[in-house]
């Protein structure tokens, strides 16, 4: 791994690049927003946090940008990990390890799509609620899978169904056909009034 310092402001990639590694937090926040703008999906604040690993795990191009966006004078302090190294790293991994890190990636392909259905960052857990009636388009309270493909293929059209199942599978649609709010607050880690960075 190569240790990197950012400053505020500045790019670890863009949108649109082909990714050849990830990017491990040791210390700052990096923010990953969609379409080059303030809407941020979700944040990297903790140490060990990682960004980058979507296009490397879906071996598709970047499809959002992480900018340091540490107070002024901090910067971010990361650790680079090549694509060949993170791989052999999985392949030296457990099942359940490999499950989660794609679960990971699947889910925050939903939240990148909600970003851009809404027009707004990804919401807190008080604006939760206006983002589930964003998709749940038939107002019954529920996702249902129509739906869910519809705010998917908004987002990127290019998925293919074969990825679709799997980001519907790593939300429970699969099994269920449809996620209600309670379920919808707990895939994202709000069921408190605190949310988490998945």
């Amino acid at each position: 791994m190569i240790p990197m310092y950012f400053a505020p402001g500045d790019y670890l990639f863009k949108q649109g690049e082909e990714g050849d590694c990830l990017y491990i937090l040791e210390k700052g926040r990096i923010d990953l927003n969609v379409n080059d703008d303030d809407k941020t999906v979700f944040s990297v604040t903790k140490p060990g946090d990682l960004c980058g690993e979507h296009a490397l795990i879906m071996n598709r191009p970047r499809n959002v940008s992480a900018k340091c966006t540490s107070p002024s004078g901090a910067g971010c302090d990361v650790y680079q990990m090549k694509a060949l190294d993170f791989y052999k790293l999985l392949d030296e991994s457990s099942y359940d390890l490999k499950k989660s890190m794609k679960e990971i990636c699947y889910r925050r392909e939903f939240q990148k799509a909600l970003v851009v259905k809404t027009g707004k960052s990804f919401p807190s857990v008080k604006d939760l609620r206006q983002a589930f009636d964003a998709v749940d388009s038939d107002k019954h309270g529920t996702i249902t899978v129509d739906a869910f493909v519809t705010v998917l293929k908004d987002f990127d059209a290019t998925l293919t169904q074969e990825e679709i199942n799997e980001i519907m599978e790593s939300m429970t649609l699969v099994r269920e056909g449809e996620v209600t709010f309670e379920e919808f607050k707990h895939i994202f880690g709000m069921d408190d009034d605190v949310a988490t960075s998945i």
